[in-house]
């Protein structure tokens, strides 16, 4: 990913315009998925979309390209099938490709009309984002309701003909795995970026990673878990600046960075789906965790902090949390021992949001996306 503003406004305005017009003249194959990521690794909707077409053996009848900036990480498990290359190289073999996907970074060329290029997205869109000037490099965006439809394409300044409700393909893991019955209860916490190097943002003053638990606390903060009989499991943000922070790992308790999430092994979808519970913030991984119907809590110690510097896309965004709000240390237990003692007053909020934001809710985004594009097995 470009983090130059200036020279990514020159190349997708002055250079890209010309691969647009060899793009018409070039052919394309049939037989050739692209899946394009600007990020260092595969991820996200493009990651979920890669693990469904392995597992269901599309590259038995479709060439398969992922274009990524870490490419030499990734090990084929059919080559001559299935290739990663650098994005460089992902912006050759797209204007080949009669399907193309992406969700992280685009490719600023205008798809033509033997093409079928989709935008899956990265999330729900909640928080405010730079104002570039946008264009529709797709043929179609996937979002996840109605709700959405006439806004964002007023955003893309695009038809919302090219808007299609199919969901996101990452959250049809969370259908996978059935909740956690043990003992124990499991409670996801994920927390959205506050400050990112990477993308540039300061958008709150917090100084820890998880709000009202100083970092020098975790330890007894896990005793009060271990004593109610609860785990965290906390991943933060991959645009959340971490230094040089890993992970902390107690019998309760476990902070991980994303980088050390994913090296252990860790899908955070797949625990979303097992868990009991989420603790979230304002990132739409909540949305998301609305198809499960959990109870959700919301640590709102910098709202009005984040508020007035990121700002919201829907006004209020508390009149859009149907669960518990944070507000400080008290709430936070108060909350857990809901969850402990199975309370839950906010079923019937959960409902009304998860219906306004979902259509679907069946774990078959991917499969509605690839019917979409037309490509079938």
């Amino acid at each position: 990913m470009i983090r130059n503003t200036k020279l990514k406004k020159f190349l997708t305005d002055q250079v890209f315009p010309v691969f647009t017009l060899v793009n018409k003249l070039l052919p394309k194959s049939k037989k050739t998925i692209l899946i394009y990521c600007a990020n260092d690794e595969l991820n996200d909707n493009s990651e979920a979309l890669y693990a469904y077409l392995m597992k269901e053996e599309y590259y038995k009848k479709y060439k398969i390209y992922c274009s990524l900036k870490n490419y030499k990480n990734y090990k084929s498990p059919y080559p001559g099938r299935v290739k990663f290359i650098f994005p460089v190289s992902g912006v050759w073999h797209y204007m080949f490709s009669k399907y193309v996907f992406y969700s992280m970074g685009k490719v600023p060329i205008k798809p033509t009309k033997k093409q079928v290029v989709i935008y899956l997205t990265h999330g729900i869109p909640l928080k405010k984002s730079v104002d570039y000037k946008k264009d529709s490099f797709f043929t179609y965006m996937s979002i996840t309701s109605e709700f959405f439809r006439e806004k964002i394409a007023k955003s893309y300044e695009c038809p919302e003909s090219k808007i299609c409700i199919c969901g996101e393909p990452k959250t049809d893991r969370m259908f996978q795995y059935t909740e956690n019955q043990e003992e124990t209860k499991l409670i996801i916490w994920a927390p959205t970026f506050r400050q990112s190097d990477y993308l540039g943002y300061d958008d709150s003053q917090m100084p820890t990673f998880l709000p009202f638990i100083n970092d020098d606390e975790w330890e007894d903060f896990n005793e009060i878990l271990r004593e109610k009989n609860v785990k965290i499991i906390a991943k933060l943000h991959p645009a959340q600046t971490v230094g040089g922070f890993s992970d902390a790992i107690y019998s309760n308790l476990e902070i991980y960075s994303d980088k050390a999430f994913k090296e252990k092994g860790m899908e955070l979808y797949e625990l979303l789906g097992r868990s009991n519970a989420l603790i979230a913030d304002y990132s739409s991984v909540y949305l998301e965790y609305l198809l499960l119907d959990r109870p959700i809590g919301f640590a709102l110690a910098d709202y009005e902090d984040y508020k007035n510097t990121r700002g919201f896309v829907l006004g209020n965004q508390i009149d859009y949390m149907p669960g518990k709000k944070i507000y400080n240390r008290e709430d936070l237990y108060e909350y857990i021992s809901d969850i402990v003692n199975n309370r839950d007053s906010y079923k019937r909020e959960r409902e009304k949001m998860g219906n306004l934001f979902h259509h679907y809710k069946d774990g078959h985004n991917t499969e509605r996306i690839l019917k979409i594009a037309g490509i079938f097995i």
